[in-house]
This record gives structure tokens, C-alpha cells and sequence, in this order.
């Protein structure tokens, strides 16, 4: 099961998966903030280059940890900042975090220090 926001790449994923004769593969529009999926439905939750782009990323994390069955596996693939608590950002640091935000509209990033925070 995937999702996303853009019915392209559902489309695509579907269509790639049939080409591929996997009839258990299934892709659909849904916000990953709020997944219609009920709690603890999935033995492995698989999260590719989305969390930069999500603006709540608590909420993120919230939501795939409530989907994911006790004792299953969470997999995430994203951009992250380097944790700034014990060195924080020099202006260099700031102007390339800035040129992201606003080149690639990402609302913000984390550390993956934060990230593991999130999930504890």
C-alpha cells in the first residue's frame, strides 16, 4: 500500500505494478497526516523523501507510529539538518538552509536527533 498526494504518481505506481504482475501492490491519494488507515494496520511503514516536505512533522511521525503494529518495522528515508543544540548554525549554515526552504518549498527540516525524539 502507498501513498500519496499526486493521483500522477498513483497512477504511475499502479501502473507499474501491473507491468510488474504484482496484483497486491495498491496506491492511493491520501494526506499522510491524516491516513484513513485504522490503528496498528501495517507490519512495516516505509517512509520515502516526505518528511521534509511535511509542515506538522510531529504529527507525521504521530500518524505513521499510530498505523505501524506494536513490534513492526518504520523505515524513513529524509532530508534532515544537522543538530544544532550543542553547535548552533553559523551564517553560511543559515543562507544554504534558507536557499532549501525557499528553492525546493520545504516548509523546515529536523535533525535526525529530533526525529528520534519524535518517535520516543
Amino acid at each position: 500500500t502507498g501513498i500519496t498526494l499526486s493521483p500522477n504518481q498513483v497512477k504511475r505506481g499502479t501502473e507499474l505494478a501491473a507491468e510488474r504482475g504484482l496484483p497486491n501492490a495498491k496506491f492511493q491519494v491520501m494526506n499522510a497526516l491524516e491516513m484513513d488507515f485504522p490503528d496498528n494496520s501495517f507490519d512495516i511503514v516505509w517512509a520515502c523523501e516526505s518528511g521534509e516536505h511535511m509542515p506538522d512533522k510531529e504529527a507525521y511521525i504521530n500518524e505513521m507510529m499510530r498505523v505501524l503494529k506494536p513490534g513492526g518495522k518504520f523505515v524513513m528515508a529524509t532530508w534532515c539538518q544537522r543538530d544544532d543544540r550543542v553547535v548552533p548554525f553559523d551564517k553560511k549554515d543559515k543562507r544554504d538552509l534558507r536557499f532549501l526552504y525557499e528553492e525546493w518549498t520545504h516548509p523546515y527540516f529536523i535533525s535526525i536527533e529530533a526525529y528520534a525524539e519524535l518517535m520516543d
